[in-house]
C-alpha cells in the first residue's frame, strides 16, 4: 500500500509497504522519482541524503528531515564525502575520541587530582574521584584526560621524514638480509653451491636491446622479489605453450605483446589483484620478472590492449583452443560433463550508483555465464549469454561444442532449469543427459527394488531404477507451436540416503552406465560443480567486468526508462488507497442512512477530501507520465556516473584468463599432492608456497629462485620436495629471453645465522 508521508515544496515522499512488510521510501521531485531507500538501513539513508543535496533537490535541513537525520549530521556526511569519498560514508567507525562524557565539575575534579598526585595511577585517580563525587569514574576516562593535551601536541611525520626513515629501513634490511641471502648461503649448503657453479658455466642469454642488457645485469647481481613463488606457475604455461595461443592476433612491433598483457592479468589474479585497476598497487619491476621483462604493463596499457584484442572478437576461438588443449593434455576427464550457470551482475565504480541497485537492475540486467566442467569440477569451456536467453539452447550449444572437440556422445548433467520433454527428445539425438525428475508422484517412489548401494562423501545411499514414459503437457506443446505433445521413455534412477532418507528421482537417457554411476553424477553436481563457482568467487573477483567505455555505452540501443515503472507502480498503489477510502466512505454512508449523526457527516467529508487529494495526485502523476519518455539512453540513466560496464567480448576474455589461472593452480595442486599427504589443506599450503617472496639470481642461463624460509617444519619439508619435483621437470621462464628455472627453499631462517 502506497502512502504519502510528506509534501515539501515540489518534493513529495511516498512510502510503500510490500506484502512481506518491507518499507521503501521514494522521493519524487515534480512527480518524477529522485531517490528510493529502505528507512531501516542507515547506509541507504545516508546515500539518499547526500544525493538529494548534491543534486540540488533540497537543502541539508530538508534532506535530514526526509532521511531521518539532524541537519548537522547531513553536513558531516557531505563533508566526509568531499574529503574521503563515498566509501567513508558507509564505515561506522565512530567511537569515544575524547572524554566527552565527563564535563564540568567531574573534569575539574579529575584534573585537580592529576595535578595534586601526578605519580598516582589512572585507577587510583578514578577511585578517589568516584569517592568524592559519588559517581562511577572509569580508568580509561582518566587516561584520556591525562593525555588529551599530549594528543593535541602530536605532529604527524612529514613526507620528508618518512622518506628518510624508509631509506634507513632499506639500508638496514639490505645489510642484515640481502647480502647474506644473495650469496645463497653457500657455506651452509655445499650441494647448492656446486649446483650454482654448474649453472654459471653455461652461456648467458644474449641481450637484444639496452633494456634487456640492464635487465640481465640486474639479475646477475641478484635481487629480492616479493612474487618469487609465482614463478612456479610457469610450469603450467610451459605445458600449454601459452604464448603461441595468441600468435594469430595482429599487433604492432612496439610495446608488450598480447600474450604478455594476458599473462600480466593471469599473474595478477594469482597474486590476488581483484581488478585491472589494482595493477597500479604492485611494484611493476617485481611483477615484470614473472613476464621475463624489466617491468609489467600498467593498468592503462592493459586496458588499452584488452580493447584492441576485443575488437577482433577472438574469445570464442580462444575458448575452443584452450578447451581442445585441456582435453588433449589430459587436464579434463571426459567421462561426464556438468553445465551450470552463474549470474554476473554489473557493478558501478561509484558506491553511490551502487547503492540504488533497484533502478540499475531494471536498466542493466547483467549476464549469465554457463560453465562446462568435468567430474572433479575443472572447467573445460564456458558460454556467456544475456539473462533473457533460456538455459536449454545453451545446453544444446554446449553439446555441439563437446562433439566438435572429439567427444562423440557427451553425457551432460544439469539441474531442473533445463527440464523439457521436447528438449530431451531433441537432445537425445546428439547427447545423453542426467537431470532431476519433475512431476513424479509419491506413489511412484514407493515399493522400489533397491539393487545397489553407493557411498558418496562418507554417506551411504540405496539406488534403484525403472523405465518411465514422460509426456509433454498439451498446453506446453500448443504454446510452442506444436500440434501434438511429445513423449519419451527414460530411465528413472531413484536414490535415498541410509538409514531414513527420502527417495529422490533422476531422469537419464543414458542406457549403458549403471544406476549407481548416474546417482553419483547427480550427487557430484551438488558438490564439485557448484563448489567451482564458490571457489572462483573466493580466489578471484569473478563478477568483475574488466572495463567500461562511455563510447561503447553510447552505441547501445535505448533501454526502458526505470522512472516509468516507478511512476506506474506509485499510481497503482495510490489507486489501491483510493479504493480503500471509497469502501470506508460507503460504510459511513450506510450507517448514516440508519441514523443521523454529525460525527458521521464529518467523517464522510474528511474521507471525501482524502479521496479528492489522492485523485489529484494520480492526475499529476499521469500528466508527468506523458512527459517522461518510455525509452532512454543508458548515458542519460547513469547521469555521468561511470559504470564498470564492458562489452561481452571483454568479459569473455577476462573470464577465460580466470579459467586458465584456475587450471594453473589445479595443475600445481596435483603435483603437490605427492609431496604433502594431508588432503585437508593441500591447496592452502600450496597457495602459501606460491606466494612466498624470495631472492632471484641469474647464473648462466638459469634463474635461481631462493624462496624464503618456512617456519612450519612439515610445510617446509613439503616445499623442499615440491621444488625437487618441479626442477626435475625442467621449467622455463617464458619471455623474450627464456631462462631455465631452478627452485630452492632457503636453509636459513629470516634474521637467523
Amino acid at each position: 500500500m502506497v502512502t504519502k508521508t510528506e509534501n515539501i515544496g515540489k518534493l513529495s515522499v511516498w512510502t510503500d509497504r510490500d506484502p512481506k512488510g518491507k518499507l521503501t521510501k521514494t522521493v519524487f521531485f515534480d512527480y518524477r522519482p529522485v531517490v528510493s531507500f529502505d528507512p531501516a538501513k542507515i547506509n541507504e539513508r545516508r546515500l539518499a541524503a547526500v544525493q538529494l543535496v548534491e543534486l540540488g533537490y533540497c537543502n541539508q535541513k530538508m534532506a535530514g528531515r526526509i532521511c531521518g537525520f539532524h541537519r548537522n549530521t547531513v553536513f558531516k556526511l557531505l563533508h566526509t564525502k568531499r574529503l574521503l569519498g563515498i566509501e567513508a560514508l558507509l564505515q561506522d567507525d565512530r567511537g569515544p575520541k575524547a572524554p566527552w562524557k565527563y564535563v564540568g565539575e567531574i573534569r575539574k575534579t579529575i584534573k585537580g587530582l592529576l595535578r595534586k598526585h601526578p605519580d598516582w595511577t589512572d585507577q587510583q585517580i578514578a577511585d578517589e574521584a568516584a569517592n568524592g563525587l559519588q559517581t562511577s569514574i572509569s580508568r580509561s576516562a582518566v587516561a584520556r584526560i591525562r593525555t588529551e593535551k599530549e594528543e593535541r601536541k602530536f605532529d604527524k611525520p612529514k613526507k620528508l621524514d618518512l622518506e628518510e626513515l624508509a631509506e634507513i629501513a632499506d639500508s638496514m634490511d639490505l645489510k642484515q638480509h640481502d647480502e647474506r641471502q644473495l650469496a645463497f648461503n653457500f657455506d651452509d649448503d655445499p650441494e647448492f653451491k656446486a649446483q650454482a657453479e654448474e649453472f654459471a658455466r653455461e652461456n648467458a642469454p644474449e641481450p637484444k636491446t639496452d633494456t634487456d642488457k640492464a635487465f640481465l645485469e640486474r639479475l646477475k647481481n641478484g635481487q629480492r622479489n616479493v612474487f618469487a613463488g609465482m614463478l612456479f606457475h610457469h610450469l603450467f604455461l610451459n605445458q600449454v605453450d601459452f604464448s603461441t595461443a595468441f600468435d594469430f592476433l595482429p599487433y604492432g612491433k612496439n610495446g608488450y605483446g598480447h600474450s604478455e598483457v594476458i599473462e600480466a592479468i593471469l599473474f595478477g589474479l594469482n597474486i590476488g589483484l581483484s581488478s585491472i585497476e589494482a595493477h597500479k598497487l604492485v611494484n611493476s619491476r617485481d611483477l615484470g620478472l614473472l613476464l621475463g621483462r624489466t617491468s609489467s604493463p600498467d593498468e592503462g596499457s592493459i586496458r588499452r590492449r584488452l580493447n584492441q584484442i576485443a575488437e577482433d572478437r577472438p574469445a570464442e576461438n580462444l575458448i575452443d583452443y584452450f578447451a581442445d588443449l585441456f582435453l588433449t593434455l589430459g587436464f579434463i576427464d571426459p567421462e561426464v560433463f556438468f553445465i551450470d550457470g552463474h549470474f554476473l551482475p554489473y557493478y558501478g565504480l561509484k558506491v553511490l550508483a551502487k547503492g540504488y541497485y533497484t533502478v540499475r537492475r531494471l536498466a542493466m540486467k547483467g549476464n549469465e555465464i554457463y560453465v562446462v566442467s568435468d567430474l572433479k569440477g575443472r572447467p573445460l569451456l564456458f558460454i556467456t549469454e544475456g539473462c533473457e536467453v533460456d538455459f536449454r539452447p545453451v545446453i544444446e550449444r554446449a553439446a555441439g561444442k563437446l562433439i566438435s572437440l572429439g567427444i562423440p556422445r557427451p553425457l551432460l548433467v544439469f539441474d531442473r532449469g533445463g527440464y523439457g520433454v521436447y528438449f530431451f527428445s531433441q537432445l537425445t539425438g546428439r547427447a545423453d543427459f542426467v537431470t532431476w525428475a519433475k512431476y513424479v508422484k509419491k506413489a511412484e517412489l514407493e515399493d522400489l527394488d533397491y539393487t545397489s548401494c553407493l557411498e558418496f562423501k562418507q554417506r551411504k545411499y540405496l539406488v534403484a531404477e525403472k523405465r518411465k514414459l514422460i509426456r509433454e503437457a498439451a498446453s506446453t506443446a500448443q504454446k510452442e507451436g506444436r500440434g501434438e505433445p511429445v513423449s519419451l521413455e527414460v530411465r528413472m534412477v531413484v536414490f535415498k540416503e541410509l538409514p531414513h532418507g527420502t527417495p529422490v528421482a533422476i531422469y537419464t537417457s543414458d542406457q549403458k552406465k549403471p544406476a549407481g554411476d548416474i546417482a553419483y553424477y547427480m550427487l557430484s553436481r551438488w558438490g564439485e560443480s557448484e563448489n567451482f563457482f564458490k571457489e572462483m568467487m573466493a580466489l578471484y573477483n569473478f563478477n568483475y567486468h574488466p572495463g567500461y567505455d562511455i563510447r561503447e555505452l553510447e552505441e547501445q540501443p535505448l533501454i526502458d526508462n526505470p522512472e516509468v515503472k516507478t511512476i506506474k507502480k506509485t499510481i497503482k498503489g495510490i489507486n489501491q488507497k483510493i479504493g480503500q477510502l471509497v469502501f470506508e466512505k460507503q460504510a459511513v454512508e450506510n450507517k448514516r442512512t440508519l441514523r443521523k449523526d454529525i460525527r458521521l457527516d464529518r467523517k464522510r467529508v474528511k474521507l471525501q477530501q482524502a479521496i479528492d487529494e489522492l485523485a489529484a495526485e494520480v492526475a499529476n502523476f499521469k500528466a508527468k507520465l506523458k512527459e517522461v519518455p518510455e525509452k532512454i539512453s543508458i548515458i542519460d540513466l547513469l547521469q555521468g556516473n561511470p559504470m564498470n560496464r564492458t562489452e561481452l567480448e571483454k568479459k569473455k576474455l577476462y573470464d577465460l584468463i580466470q579459467m586458465i589461472a584456475f587450471h594453473s593452480r589445479e595443475h600445481l595442486v596435483q603435483i603437490f599432492r605427492s609431496c604433502y599427504k594431508d588432503t585437508r589443506d593441500v591447496k592452502q599450503v600450496l597457495t602459501r608456497i606460491t606466494k612466498l617472496p624470495g631472492y632471484v639470481k641469474l647464473a648462466g642461463k638459469t634463474l635461481i629462485v631462493l624462496l624464503d624460509w618456512i617456519e612450519n617444519k612439515k610445510h617446509r619439508q613439503a616445499a623442499i620436495e615440491f621444488c625437487h619435483l618441479v626442477n626435475s621437470i625442467g621449467p622455463k621462464l617464458q619471455g623474450r629471453m627464456e631462462f631455465n628455472l631452478f627452485f630452492r627453499v632457503s636453509s636459513v631462517p629470516q634474521g637467523g645465522k
